[in-house]
Order: structure tokens, then C-alpha cells, then sequence
């Protein structure tokens, strides 16, 4: 029996009854059956029917959308579309065409997710299809990114393994793009085969990167779940996606840059990208610069992958400084470049891998300078940490102007730029910002009563010209009263900060006469000695200054003299003697060391303070076993005749006991008694 012109209108009912009455080999029974396949050939002769002109949608697939018309799908007749995905391939193009419809409507695709039925013959054919067709696994995939976004997808994807099944599909298809790139490499050399092929190899890479982008953004979505994630990068995703880089489609390329990125937020997932030789494709994908997004997301990469030690020392063994070091000067990657320079700078190796880094950073500042647009704050870090090393910070001054670049820092009240030319002048005996205009306006900055890091860098910058001779304390007082500003600045200096900038200015005055009678006067000496002594002078680097300034300033007999008269100058220079660092501890011993030459009183203070220092434990000892009401502290049987090796007769006397008269010296000018005439009261 022949059926045509199955239309829309026509009772399908009526047509199986009337079937069976014909038919004397069909069971009464089975009409229903047999309507279900009346269906099923009316959709199918649907759609071999040619398109009616307005009825055509734009085609969802590659060919095989081209050479079918379009035919609205409709909701009733998802069971019918169910039933042709068991069938033959292009039964399962078009069954899955035409479920895609139905996806695409957001009144339809929740009723879609919830068919099992559709779904589980989706999935399979996702996992089993031995024909490896591109046009279904392409419209599979679109149907489960139309899924992707409703609540039920992370419980309904788990379930059905979509995201093992799509991973282990992506990296089948990158293994067969490999293939074909062999077979073309083959074929150079037989002129006959070889145009023929590669046609046939782009219009196959054509469709791959259709699947492999809709494939990817499924896994960008599903990858939000943590635990997902989690399983993905234990089954090699990381590798998958850093091979999806070196396609040559920008899509494939931003998404599987976008997952990397992700992942590279946790530090259990560094070494899987080590492992995978992330770097050095990413670093090829961002040096053919397809498109804009694919450079943004690769250097934002490549900056989390520098944070690691251990990639970033392997990308500077590879010279990646150099490498990327042209991007710099690129408009629409220079702040992103920066940031990544920044990283690798952490490391001085980074700095050096790259000579003509400083000059190129000096060139940016010049060039915004010039077109009055903002540095961003990467590049500003960045050449702060090269002109801290003198060799770079040379480069830097050989490519500008330094006169010109501080005084758009001035003009700019720019403090990161104004740190930049501080670093430069210090660094380098030949960088001179010094005129008569930027002299008046740096002092002008100086004196202004409000405290910002502007004004403390406008401060430091006065402190480096004062040391390396660029200008002299006349200079600075031709433009204000600098004793005046000196007791303002005393008083108004609260922060950690203000106090480091004030030291650093004071100790630049005091190396000279002038500087230090003036420093004198306005009473710093006893400012230096009361900062020192309270706590936020215990900081290092500030204690550290402030030291520096009072050796400075001891070499004036006035300043000496008011050093001297400080109350508790002892302990307060003794205590610092007691800090980690060495080069803190050698500053004030020598200044001790110094102060007790010319002073009876200070060096037998010192030698007070130091024996507190050194034996403390075992005077507090001594004491509680006085304090307890003992007899005779050394009747005890627990007592050791060890404990008293140290004990001199400073600390004797501290804790009460009878001392004779029996002295020894030692080599290091220590009184320490022999206790065996010592006895209790």
C-alpha cells in the first residue's frame, strides 16, 4: 500500500482504519501502531518536500542544513523525532535538526530536558556514533547548549556523562585534525593529490571548528560547577584546551583560553599546566594576534601562570621577556604586557633578560607625557622595579629627558611618576632633573600643609638632590623658611610613612654644616631620639633612617652635645642594638660606640644596659628566689654553681645582695665577681 500526500489535515485515524479494512493481514488490534507510523511517514515526506517561498530559516548546520529546506518542528511530534535517531545517519541529522528547533524556543527546551527518552538517545548517540559525522555531533551539541543554562542541566548532564562524553569527543577530534595535517604534509611532494586534498581538509576544518566551539562552550558552562571542574582536569582537560590554542579559528581559540584562565585560579592545577606546555602555546597563539580577545586573554594567562616560581623561572630561561617585550608598545596590550613584565620582574633575572626594556618604558611615559593621557598603573610599577637597578635605571635616563619628565610630574601631581624620577637621580650619578622652575614647584609641594604620597614623594625627591649634590640647603631656603618648615613637618607627620619621608629629608640636611646647625635649632636632634624610642619608630626601615641622620649628625659638636643630653638616649639607642637585622644592629652599636668616645656617662650606661641585655633571664631568676624570702639563695640543693658565671656586679646590687670587693676583669671590659666571697644579708 502506497500513502501520499499525508498533509497536515489528514485524519491519520481515518486512514489506519481504512488500511486495516483493506488490508486483511493487519490485526484490528494494532491500529494504533500502525497511526504512529503514518506519522512518522508524513513527517519524512515533509521533509523531502521542497521549501514554499517565506517558509525557509536560516540553516543550523553546515551542508546538510543547506541542502534540506527548513521545516517548522513542532512539539507533538517529538516522539516522531525521537524514533529517527535510531535510524540511518541522515534520519539522524534530520531528527536532530528538527529537536534543535524545538531547543531553540525557550517555551519548548525544559519539556525537551525532561524527555529522558530524547535525552538518553541524544547522549548515546553523542558516545556511540561510529560514523564520526560532524552535522550530528554539531546539532547534538547546539541541543545541550540550549539545555545548558536551566537549573536541571548540571544534575541532567551528570547523569548522562555529557561532559566526559564531549571531552573525550573534543580530544578525538584534535587527534584527527592531527591526521589530516600528516596526510597533507604527505601528499607535498604528489602535485596530483595534494589540491584535491586540501580542499577536502579545509571544508573537514571548516565543520571541526563548528563543533569544537559549541563543544567548548558546553564545557565553559558546565565547568562552573567546582566539583565538575574538578573531575574534567583529572580526565587531561587542561591538555585538550591548550591544544584547542593552536587552532587557527579565533572562537576555538578565546574559548579555550576563557577555561584556561579559570583553572589557572587553582594552585593544584599549575602543574598539569606545566606538564601540558601551556606557555609556549599560548604564547604562539598570542603572537599571531588574530584577534584582539585572543591577545587579552592570553597575557592575562600568561600573568596568572608568572605568579607560579617555578613556571615563571621556566618562562625566563626561554627569554619570554624578550619575546613579548614588542606587545609593550602595542596600544591595545600595553597595560596588559605591563602587568605581565611586572610578574616576571619580581625575579631580577626577568629585568635582564630584556635590555632594551628600560629605554622602551621611557619611551611610554614620554609618549603619554606628551599626549597627556595617564601611564596605567602595571607600566608605572614596572619601571619602578627597573630603575631600582642602576643598569636599567641608566637606560631609562638615556631615553628621556630627565628636566622634562619631572616636571610633568609636578605639573601631573604625579606620585608614581615623580617615585620613577627620585629612583632615577639616585641611581644614577648623571640624571639631573635640576632647574630653577622645577626647584620653586618641588619646594612649593613641600611646604603644602596637606600630607598625600605626592607630597611625600616631593620630599624624598629634595632628600636625594640634597645627597647627590644637585642642589644645596641655600638653594631650598631661597624658596622657604626650612627651619619653620621643619617644626611643621615634625608635628604633622603621623603614618609610618610621613615619618620614613621626614627622616630620609633630615638625614640628607645633616650632611653638611649648614644643614645640621639648622637641624639644630629647630630642635630634630631631640625629635630623631623621642621617634626612635616610641613604636612606630621600632620599624626597621624607619629606625633604620633615623640612625643614619643621628650618626650624620654626630659629627657636629652642637648636635653631638643636644645627642647626648637626650634623656635615656642610652637605652633607647641600646634597645635597637637588639634587632634581627645586621646591618641595624652594626648601625647603632657603632653609634654607641661612638657617643661613649666622647662620653664617661654614656659608656658606662652602655655597659649597664648591656649586661640587662645579656643576662636578663638569669637576673629575674635571682631575684624571685630573693623575693621568696630565702636565706641564703645558694643553700638550695637545686641551685647550680653554673648560674653565677654571668652574674656581675651591676645585677648583684639590682637584687639586693652584699658584694666584696674582689673584682676580675674581663677581656671585654665586663666586670664579673667571683661568687665565691659573695654572701647573702
Amino acid at each position: 500500500m502506497h500513502f501520499t500526500n499525508l498533509a497536515d489535515a489528514t485524519d491519520l485515524k481515518r486512514v489506519a482504519r481504512e488500511a486495516i479494512s483493506r488490508c486483511t493481514y493487519l490485526d484490528p488490534s494494532r491500529i494504533d501502531e500502525l497511526e504512529q507510523i503514518l506519522a512518522a511517514l508524513r513527517t519524512r515526506q515533509k521533509l523531502a518536500k521542497p521549501s514554499r517561498p517565506g517558509t525557509a530559516m536560516r540553516p543550523a548546520t553546515g551542508s546538510s542544513a543547506n541542502r534540506r529546506p527548513k521545516v517548522d518542528a513542532k512539539i507533538s511530534d517529538l516522539p516522531q523525532y525521537r524514533s529517527l535517531l535510531y535510524n540511518t545517519i541522515e534520519d539522524k541529522i534530520a531528527g536532530s535538526e528538527m529537536i534543535l528547533q524545538l531547543a531553540q524556543s525557550k517555551v519548548h527546551v525544559a519539556q525537551i530536558a525532561r524527555s529522558d527518552p530524547v535525552i538518553n538517545a541524544l547522549a548515546r548517540l553523542l558516545f556511540e556514533d561510529e560514523s564520526r559525522n560532524l552535522d550530528l555531533k554539531i546539532n547534538i551539541c547546539r541541543i545541550f547548549a540550549c539545555m545548558a543554562q536551566l537549573s536541571l542541566a548540571p544534575a541532567l548532564f551528570t547523569k548522562n556523562r555529557i561532559g566526559g562524553s564531549l571531552l573525550q569527543e573534543v580530544d578525538l577530534e584534535l587527534q584527527r585534525y592531527q591526521t589530516w595535517k600528516d596526510g597533507l604534509a604527505q601528499r607535498q611532494h604528489e602535485p596530483a593529490e595534494l589540491e584535491s586534498f586540501r580542499k577536502k581538509f579545509i571544508h573537514f576544518l571548516r565543520k571541526q571548528d563548528q563543533f569544537l566551539a559549541v563543544a567548548l562552550k558546553i564545557l565553559l558552562l558546565i565547568g562552573r560547577d567546582l566539583a565538575t571542574q574538578t573531575k574534567m582536569v583529572k580526565k587531561g582537560v587542561v591538555a585538550v584546551l591548550a591544544r584547542c590554542c593552536e587552532r587557527s579559528n579565533p572562537e576555538v581559540q578565546i574559548l579555550g583560553l576563557r577555561f584556561l584562565l579559570r583553572l589557572s585560579l587553582f594552585v593544584e592545577n599549575l602543574e598539569r599546566f606545566a606538564q601540558a606546555g601551556v606557555v609556549e602555546k599560548v604564547a604562539r597563539a598570542v603572537d599571531q594576534q588574530r584577534s584582539r580577545e585572543v591577545g587579552e586573554y592570553g597575557l592575562r594567562l600568561l600573568y596568572n601562570l608568572s605568579l607560579c616560581p617555578t613556571i615563571r623561572q621556566g618562562m625566563l630561561k626561554k627569554s619570554f621577556t624578550k619575546r613579548i617585550l614588542p606587545l609593550l608598545e602595542d596600544s591595545k596590550y600595553c597595560e596588559l604586557t605591563a602587568r605581565l613584565l611586572y610578574s616576571m620582574s619580581q625575579d631580577s633575572r626577568g629585568l635582564r633578560a630584556a635590555p632594551d626594556l628600560g629605554a622602551t618604558c621611557a619611551r611610554l611615559l614620554a609618549r603619554n607625557s606628551e599626549s597627556h593621557t595617564g601611564s596605567g598603573e602595571y607600566l608605572l610599577a614596572l619601571t619602578t622595579n627597573l630603575v631600582n637597578h642602576p643598569g636599567l635605571a641608566e637606560d631609562f635616563a638615556g631615553a628621556v629627558k630627565m628636566d622634562e619628565v619631572m616636571a610633568t610630574s609636578l605639573a601631573t601631581s604625579d606620585a608614581a611618576l615623580l617615585r620613577i624620577v627620585n629612583l632615577v637621580t639616585k641611581n644614577v650619578p648623571d640624571a639631573k632633573w635640576m632647574s630653577e622652575q622645577n626647584l620653586s614647584t618641588i619646594v612649593k609641594a613641600f611646604k603644602t600643609e596637606a600630607t598625600t604620597e605626592f607630597t611625600m614623594e616631593c620630599t624624598i625627591g629634595l632628600a636625594v638632590a640634597l645627597e647627590k649634590d644637585h642642589c644645596s640647603t641655600a638653594d631650598v631656603s631661597r624658596f622657604c623658611k626650612l627651619q619653620t618648615e621643619l617644626t611643621t613637618k615634625s608635628v604633622q607627620a603621623r603614618t609610618p610613612a610621613e615619618l620614613l619621608a621626614l627622616a630620609y629629608f633630615i638625614g640628607a640636611l645633616a650632611s653638611t654644616d649648614k644643614g645640621a646647625d639648622l637641624l639644630t635649632a629647630a630642635s630634630m636632634t631631640d625629635w630623631l631620639c623621642r621617634k626612635l624610642g616610641e613604636p612606630d619608630g621600632q620599624q626597621e626601615e624607619l629606625s633604620l633612617q633615623i640612625g643614619y641622620a643621628l650618626m650624620k649628625l654626630t659629627q657636629y659638636e652642637p648636635a653631638r652635645l643636644r645627642i647626648m643630653d637626650y634623656p635615656g638616649i642610652t637605652k633607647v639607642l641600646s634597645t635597637n642594638t637588639q634587632r634581627a637585622s645586621d646591618v641595624s644592629r652594626s648601625l647603632f652599636e657603632e653609634l654607641l660606640r661612638h657617643l661613649s668616645l666622647v662620653s664617661e656617662d654614656i659608656h658606662e650606661a652602655w655597659k649597664s644596659e648591656r649586661f640587662q641585655q645579656y643576662n636578663g633571664q638569669w637576673l629575674q631568676a635571682i631575684a624571685t628566689r630573693h623575693g621568696n624570702g630565702a636565706d641564703n639563695i645558694y643553700a638550695t640543693d637545686d641551685f647550680n654553681d653554673d648560674e653565677m658565671d654571668l652574674i656581675t656586679k651591676f645585677g648583684l646590687e639590682e637584687i639586693g645582695l652584699d658584694l666584696s670587693d674582689d673584682l676580675e676583669d674581663d677581656d671585654d671590659d665586663v666586670e664579673v665577681w667571683c661568687y665565691s666571697t659573695i654572701h647573702t644579708d
